[in-house]
């Protein structure tokens, strides 16, 4: 017995298909979280052992109801994603969260869908919450099969090969599953003790800070206020301080670059057309620092990928194709709607990308050699290959002589196939926005931690 559930009871009646029921609901089913893990998987290899169970059958019905749990809790998420992208902000619902998660599972995914395995509860949600941050499926299944080898056969074995050294070990079944219980609840102590130390210690301040700009610093294809400018300034009065967009240099100089002219910045960048072009403010002059323009022919063909990409999709069906594509020899530009379209408009035409998705993979397909990602809330951006707004962190950091994990990158597009996700393999620090009223906050929060 043990907390009283007679494991080896359960096992013996309800046998193989009992235990595949019981390995598939806590892999990924909410109603699984409380049911028992390693510890019925331990038990069940030690009556194997004993000739109750065939280890082979048994270790084959725990790897493949451990995988099947994992996709279901996978494909549950992913199903119920969608919706709550769309879902309003709310008093206890905020679409941060779910930026948060996707841009977690960017970053520690594959780690964690592995070691999850190894902790009550979170192996249960793991799988779930990777469908909702839409973790790409390749990299979720791989790590969900190493996983229920690692997890699943291993207890399983485990408990077969304690079974056939120690005689008797059965006598002392409730001392054993205490001590599975203990050790696989060790990981999660030390996580939480860990989050802990990270909460209690100041967040170190940055060197350098970027900033997007559409639905960051501004509404999109709307100028910042002359509020978040000023910010702006004060920042960049301590430390370098940039503006990385997709936008055309020319919209960036006229709402950016000749509003900001001031002779005691030593540096501010502005990295436009997705960091295919950099200009830089010092000592109260601007000058263009480097730009990547397009071929020409290689202009119309971008041009005429898109337009062949939005027929075989079809993704204006049913609406008004008020589309531009937009030639700004260094990069290629498709805003899906008309520029005086309105803001409500542009969040309700495509509110989770998949619409553009589509596209972009269509478009992936006719011209692989140029990169191609999802900006703002209606458009995709092409450039040359390797430019990206990874290219303007890396180029910043070897510019300014600093790691890219000494500088904070601010933005709103983290998610999968967003423009500003990219930056995350350089280790650079991020931190999610929701729009303009946010980001004066996070800059008051930069403005505070670097006057102290």
């Amino acid at each position: 017995m043990f907390f009283g559930i007679d494991l080896t009871q359960i096992i013996e009646v309800l046998g193989y298909p009992g235990i595949f029921a019981i390995v598939l609901a806590e892999s990924g089913m909410f109603f699984g979280v409380s049911l028992p893990g390693g510890s019925l998987l331990f038990t069940a290899g030690l009556l194997a052992s004993q000739g109750y169970l065939n280890i082979f059958v048994l270790m084959t019905v725990v790897i493949v109801a451990a995988v099947m749990g994992d996709s279901i809790g996978y494909w549950f998420g992913s199903w119920v994603g969608p919706a709550l992208w769309r879902r309003p902000d709310g008093r206890f619902f905020k679409k941060r969260y779910l930026e948060q998660t996707r841009t977690f599972f960017d970053k520690h995914g594959s780690r964690t869908i592995l070691l999850a395995r190894f902790i009550p509860i979170i192996r249960t949600f793991a799988p779930i919450l990777a469908g909702v941050a839409q973790m790409e499926y390749r990299t979720f299944f791989t790590y969900n099969v190493m996983g229920a080898f690692l997890w699943g056969g291993g207890f399983v074995l485990g408990g077969y090969l304690l079974g056939e050294t120690v005689p008797g070990i059965e006598h002392y079944l409730e001392y054993v599953i205490i001590g599975i219980v203990f050790v696989t609840l060790i990981p999660l102590f030390l996580h939480i003790r860990k989050a802990r130390q990270t909460e209690s210690k100041p967040a170190p301040v940055p060197r350098a800070i970027i900033f997007d700009l559409d639905d960051t610093l501004a509404d999109s294809f709307s100028p910042p206020t002359d509020a978040v400018l000023e910010k702006l300034v004060s920042l960049a009065r301590s430390v370098p301080v940039a503006i990385m967009s997709g936008a055309a240099y020319e919209r960036m100089e006229r709402d950016i670059v000749k509003r900001i002219n001031h002779p005691d910045i030593e540096r501010f960048y502005v990295f436009s057309d997705t960091s295919a072009r950099c200009h830089l403010l010092k000592n109260g002059k601007w000058r263009s620092i480097y730009d990547f323009e397009i071929a020409p022919q290689d202009r119309q063909r971008i041009t005429g990928s898109i337009k062949e990409a939005i027929k075989e999709t079809d993704i204006f069906r049913g609406e008004h194709d008020g589309s531009r594509i937009l030639d700004r020899e260094t990069s290629v530009a498709f805003a899906a709607l008309p520029v005086d379209a309105t803001q409500h408009e542009k969040r309700a035409w495509d509110p989770d990308s998949a619409k553009r998705t589509k596209l972009m993979n269509v478009m992936r397909e006719k011209i692989p050699e140029f990169e191609i990602f999802i900006g703002g809330k209606t458009t995709i951006d092409v450039t040359l290959e390797g430019i990206t707004k990874k290219y303007g962190v890396t180029w910043l950091a070897k510019e300014l002589g600093l790691e890219p994990r000494e500088m904070i990158f601010v933005g709103d597009g983290f998610y999968e196939g967003g423009n500003d996700a990219v930056v995350i393999p350089t280790g650079i620090q991020t931190l999610e926005t929701q729009g303009p009223a946010e980001t004066l906050e996070i800059i008051d929060e930069l403005l505070e931690r670097l006057s102290k």
